[in-house]
């Protein structure tokens, strides 16, 4: 299932890399435009996203809704705008980007007929400051 965003085809990325999100915008080189996997990874990560907003959304209501002291309705819009900035934040932690990234890519694999499980541990062990071996992304990968 797709979620609201805005796909744009781009050669403007790191030599390096095939796609890119932030937030609901994604970004994907023009040479993989036909690219089902590709872009099941990086709507993987717009779902992450909104799933961010919704945190945000709930968070809000449950400030102009819940019985509290006067002043805490007035902190919605706040609650509303972290939920937003909440999946960013949290790739500041390995921990959160490993299952992230293990997630996209493996749903990225259900979308080729050959395995390439052993490709794409290699780039979330190396790509994304994660300082673990290829086997640990393997493992990352089938869990």
């Amino acid at each position: 299932m797709r979620y609201p965003s805005l796909t744009i085809y781009t050669d403007k990325l790191p030599t390096d890399v095939g796609g890119c999100t932030n937030g609901p915008v994604v970004r994907i080189r023009t040479k993989y435009r036909n690219d089902a996997g590709i872009h099941a990874h990086e709507y993987e990560h717009v779902w992450q996203w909104w799933m961010g907003v919704l945190i945000g959304v709930l968070a809000a209501l449950a400030l102009i809704y819940l019985p509290a002291p006067a002043n805490r309705s007035e902190w919605w819009p706040l609650a509303l705008i972290a939920g937003g900035a909440l999946p960013p934040l949290a790739y500041l932690f390995p921990r959160y980007r490993l299952w992230a990234e293990a997630r996209a890519y493996r749903i990225q694999l259900r979308h080729y007929p050959d395995d390439r499980s052993r490709l794409f541990a290699g780039f979330i062990a190396s790509r994304y400051r994660l300082n673990i071996s290829v086997e640990e992304a393997i493992t990352a990968l089938r869990n």
